[in-house]
């Protein structure tokens, strides 16, 4: 996490989970992270597998040039990348890691600016976790970036973390899990290349 609001975000969450696993949905408090709104969202996963976008904050949507309440949070992507995304959120949603990413997305013109992307679990009805906290942040802020909508994005690397130590798993799990925690994207400039790099890269399913 290298972006303020990513960094504020957590510190938020962390002190709302006060060693428990994951903080409540209800214990989220907007005026206490007012400054963050434009740039946080909440989505719901559902049993499809998607994850719905029930808030979005006005500079996200205003970047992507529409409205996300309501669309699925891994529809912004495509083929290899969706993939990824899923595979890095079952461990975010099961076990209660911290997820974060980058992504450079692409305006008209081949405009591109680069973003990080925050994931945080929450527990929403009884003890399951099932609602993601999160962040959107550009690393750099072009003077076009909030006029021009973003019209596709790509992975460049993903990563994860855990608040405490690593969840008590089997052996191979755990190492599995560890892996993926390690991986990391290279980003090349032909896609073709990139998307098969990705596609070997491909992380493991839960």
């Amino acid at each position: 996490m290298q972006q303020p609001t990513s960094r504020q975000l957590y510190a938020y969450w962390d002190s709302l989970r006060n060693g428990r696993i994951a903080p409540r949905r209800s214990e989220i408090e907007p005026a206490m992270i007012s400054q963050l709104l434009p740039e946080t969202f909440i989505a719901e996963g559902a049993k499809t597998g998607a994850f719905h976008f029930r808030l979005a904050g006005t500079r996200i949507c205003q970047q992507f040039g529409r409205e996300l309440r309501g669309t699925d949070l891994l529809g912004l992507w495509d083929d290899a990348d969706r993939e990824a995304v899923a595979s890095l959120l079952h461990p975010v949603m099961a076990h209660a890691a911290v997820a974060c990413a980058r992504f450079r997305a692409y305006a008209y013109d081949k405009r591109q600016v680069n973003f990080e992307l925050l994931f945080l679990p929450l527990i929403h009805q009884d003890e399951r976790i099932d609602r993601l906290l999160g962040a959107v942040t550009a690393i750099e802020k072009p003077y076009w970036l909030g006029v021009e909508p973003l019209l596709r994005q790509e992975l460049i690397d993903l990563n994860l973390h855990w608040p405490d130590d690593a969840p008590s798993l089997s052996k191979r799990t755990g190492a599995r899990i560890i892996d993926l925690a390690s991986r990391r994207f290279r980003n090349v400039e032909r896609r073709d290349v990139r998307t098969a790099n990705i596609a070997r890269a491909r992380f493991p399913k839960f």
